[in-house]
């Protein structure tokens, strides 16, 4: 059975936890890998996130056998990030997070092509170029006609 989800008020300061958590780690990025905002960003991410699903639930998606070394991954990156090494540690973070979440991208871009204006940027496969196929019948007629233009030349 799946553990309970957490009432609404942790809920909500686990989201402003962890999205406070991601715009610091952003600030860190976009200020050249500063290891005080990316510490800052990890800390806030670690300490939202459970609070948003649960810690139970959190504990049991990330301690899956077969997520072991996407975790150990995340996991060594933030002890990177913590000791001085902000470049190598964001990097095993990302694709400690890529391994863990990955399956969930595409599920992730059929909920966003459905946003008013989000949806118009990202490629959808139904909206590709039609190229114009013609019918057999059209192909013959056409060969029909080129070939009575080149009998009179």
């Amino acid at each position: 059975a799946l553990k309970k989800l957490p009432a609404v008020g942790s809920r909500r300061l686990g989201l402003a936890l962890a999205g406070s958590g991601v715009a610091a780690t952003a600030l860190g990025l976009a200020l050249f890998f500063n290891a005080f905002w990316i510490r800052l960003g990890n800390i806030l991410i670690i300490a939202g996130f459970p609070m948003v699903v649960g810690a139970g639930r959190t504990a049991g998606y990330f301690l899956q056998p077969k997520k072991a070394r996407a975790t150990g991954c995340v996991a060594a990156g933030a002890c990177l990030v913590f000791i001085g090494w902000p470049f190598c540690g964001i990097v095993l973070e990302a694709f400690g997070v890529l391994n863990l979440f990955g399956n969930m991208f595409p599920f992730v871009m059929a909920m966003a092509r459905t946003l008013p204006f989000v949806g118009d940027l990202i490629p959808s496969p139904s909206r590709k170029k039609k190229t114009s196929r013609r019918r057999p019948q059209e192909y013959d007629q056409e060969e029909r006609d080129r070939e009575e233009v080149e009998m009179y030349y």
